[in-house]
């Protein structure tokens, strides 16, 4: 049985004020926590049913691992389905920023949903891009929304929340290509791509902000196979990342 000092804790995580405090957060679900396996971060405490412990434990060596009940992990989560298991794990060690004009980066620009924003880890991931710059204001990394998006990819890639204009400014005197995508831009299937950069992904509702686009120097279009009276408006971001990073991804080759 879990205390009720314990279940305030947990719950506390949901909030970025009490996850910097505590410089834990939460990850749940049974394929979200056995990732924690394939990176390097390392778990406070293990919250997990009867039957998920006897069939898992053992691959958990020297973690905490505390049983509850149903009616307990309904109330240490906040998935609408509980899970088998949740743990609070200690966040990752924050490095600072070092452009590297070699790297291939992206660049999201006031992103705020965690769907989108665990959902673009997952994709960067895939492709083998292991650094993001994020805005300040966007969400956080350890929101939980992310972290169950990004399924496991949150653990494996880089995330730095930077000044967005100073960066960018600074690779622009570096040469660094800086790609954003616009309805006005070079379609993207026909120019040429480096293998260095940084792919800006602009906001939900406003895309790359007036600010920012100032500092975009290689302006790229996402072409609609549909016709005009039947292709959407524009893609949702994170669906924008996955076409134009297999765009790049497929340059190598």
């Amino acid at each position: 049985m879990i205390s009720k000092n314990c279940i305030k804790h947990i719950n506390s995580l949901e909030l970025k004020k009490f996850r910097t405090i505590s410089g834990t957060f939460i990850a749940q679900g049974r394929k979200v926590v056995n990732e924690l396996l394939r990176s390097r971060l390392k778990i406070k405490t293990v919250y997990a049913l009867k039957s998920w412990i006897e069939k898992n434990s053992e691959n958990f060596q020297n973690v905490e691992i505390q049983e509850v009940s149903p009616e307990e992990i309904k109330k240490l989560s906040d998935m609408q389905t509980p899970p088998e298991v949740l743990a609070e794990v200690f966040m990752k060690e924050v490095q600072e920023f070092e452009l590297n004009a070699q790297k291939l980066y992206l660049c999201l620009d006031s992103v705020r949903d965690p769907g989108n924003f665990g959902t673009i880890l997952r994709i960067a991931n895939w492709f083998g891009i292991n650094d993001i710059i994020a805005s300040e204001d966007c969400v956080d990394l350890y929101n939980s929304k992310v972290i169950q998006a990004a399924m496991g990819s949150a653990f494996r890639i880089n995330v730095f929340y930077t000044d967005l204009t100073q960066t960018l400014s600074k690779a622009a005197k570096e040469g660094i290509p800086v790609y954003g995508t616009f309805l006005d831009g070079k379609n993207i299937y026909q120019e040429k791509l480096s293998s260095n950069g940084i792919i800006v992904l602009g906001n939900e509702g406003h895309g790359i902000l007036p600010e920012t686009e100032k500092l975009i120097t290689k302006r790229l279009f996402i072409p609609s196979g549909a016709d005009k009276e039947n292709a959407p408006e524009s893609l949702n971001v994170s669906s924008a990342a996955s076409v134009v990073c297999s765009e790049f991804f497929r340059r190598k080759f």
